[in-house]
């Protein structure tokens, strides 16, 4: 018999939606994401317990709510694995990764398909992709011909949440608030169901912050640090999908034809760092990077409620500004600090800030074929087991030091061999090269 913690309730739900209390259709979801869940269970249960494809029971609930998320967005039609298919789509010119589509298959509805995609996707993100699923396997199929059994049943009479669409129409004081939309591009990106994954690893940096914080004596400053972190995650995290940004993916979501779609696209990337008020006018204000001496002409409009002691030339600065529509707008937590030549020399010292308006760039080719050859010539992981080629063409895809051009390049060249996942004849990953090696190195 089924444990009450064996269950999906409202608080396992909610952790996919971005509104507080409850919508008219909630009961409706939680009780088809427990047919969902009892769905998996006897899946799961049947494999051993040492079994690398086997996943526990709060992951089986995890799972269960992500893939009743994934049917109350297609029959909501808020757009958001639509906006997944159609960049992809664009990108490489088919819908989907991995999977031959047949005249089954239906944009913009529920498909067998894309149920299999996305418990492929949970399982590689709750393993941090040490794991090397491969998107065929037979559970996975298994579980999405299970899952897709019960939406297909419940397909024309399942209700459309409102509340969930609602929350991505955007009236036009919202369109022209940068806060509204990065609490909508946030969520978007952390916490809906295609990009959860980003939440754990935005509460990882959180928590080790604070942990840097603590051993610095900083405890005061964790809040305002922790708001920052949000604040850039928000405009600057790079997602496992095609690279695009949270608020490009909100673009994608709302569509080419919303008017906030070429606005969103032309977000840039947030720069916090330390600045000094340089003056202004009734336009903008103008504030100097330190490290770099670069001045930066900010919109007044985001300035509303800047403290006026913050206007002094005399003081430090720590925070960030983000380029959108041609000009340029503070965004998040500011801090001021006192004038000090330790401080300048700690600001100007660093490489990070006296680089901060610099592209990120991968090493030169020479270093990362030196960093490629010790990686392929390891033999023994870190437990003391034997790797074979398969092992170590996968830890050179995770490794950071290996930029994507020069991995894709040494696949093709045959430096890289024995690429592939795990129990995949067909050698899928090396059909979908540049998708998996985005998705891992983003």
């Amino acid at each position: 018999m089924n444990n009450d913690k064996q269950r999906i309730y409202s608080g396992d739900w909610k952790t996919l939606h971005p509104y507080t209390g409850s919508a008219s259709t909630d009961l409706y979801y939680i009780t088809l994401a427990n047919k969902v869940l009892a769905a998996i269970r006897p899946i799961e249960e049947a494999l051993a317990d040492d079994d690398y494809r086997k996943i526990d029971d709060n992951e089986q609930k995890e799972l269960a709510c992500i893939l009743t998320a994934y049917f109350e967005d297609i029959i909501s039609q808020t757009g958001i694995f639509q906006a997944f298919t159609r960049v992809y789509r664009r990108r490489f010119g088919k819908p989907l990764p991995f999977y031959t589509l047949d005249s089954d298959y239906t944009p913009g509805e529920i498909n067998i398909e894309e149920v299999q995609f996305l418990i492929w996707h949970y399982h590689m993100q709750l393993n941090n992709l040490d794991v090397a699923y491969s998107p065929a396997l037979d559970t996975f199929a298994a579980i999405a011909a299970d899952v897709m059994a019960l939406f297909e049943a419940e397909y024309e009479t399942a209700p459309e949440n409102e509340k969930l669409l609602h929350y991505f129409q955007l009236d036009e004081k919202e369109q022209n608030n940068l806060y509204a939309l990065h609490s909508r591009f946030l969520w978007l990106c952390t916490q809906s169901y295609l990009f959860s994954n980003n939440g754990f690893l935005l509460e990882d940096q959180a928590e080790s912050l604070a942990d840097e914080a603590k051993e610095a004596g900083m405890e005061d400053q964790i809040p305002d640090m922790v708001n920052q972190l949000c604040n850039d995650f928000g405009f600057n995290q790079v997602t496992e999908f095609m690279r695009l940004t949270p608020p490009r993916w909100l673009a994608e979501v709302l569509g080419e034809d919303a008017p906030l779609y070429a606005s969103l696209m032309s977000m840039g990337h947030k720069y916090t760092g330390y600045y000094r008020y340089e003056g202004g006018d009734d336009q903008v204000t103008r504030f100097r990077h330190i490290a770099s001496d670069r001045v930066l002409e900010v919109t007044n409009r985001s300035l509303v409620g800047l403290p006026r002691n913050m206007k002094d030339p005399s003081l430090i600065l720590r925070t960030g500004f983000v380029e959108w529509n041609g000009q340029w707008w503070l965004s998040g937590q500011i801090s001021s600090y006192e004038d000090s030549e330790d401080l300048l020399g700690q600001i100007t010292g660093d490489d990070d800030e006296y680089n901060l308006f610099e592209p990120e760039e991968d090493l030169p080719d020479d270093e990362q074929q030196i960093i490629l050859t010790d990686i392929l010539a390891t033999t023994e992981g870190e437990e003391g087991q034997p790797l074979d080629e398969s092992d170590t063409a996968w830890q050179a895809l995770l490794s950071d030091e290996i930029g994507e051009d020069f991995f894709i390049a040494q696949v093709q060249a045959g430096q890289i061999k024995g690429l592939c996942f795990y129990d995949d004849p067909d050698n899928l990953l090396l059909d979908n090269l540049r998708f998996v090696t985005e998705y891992v190195k983003r």
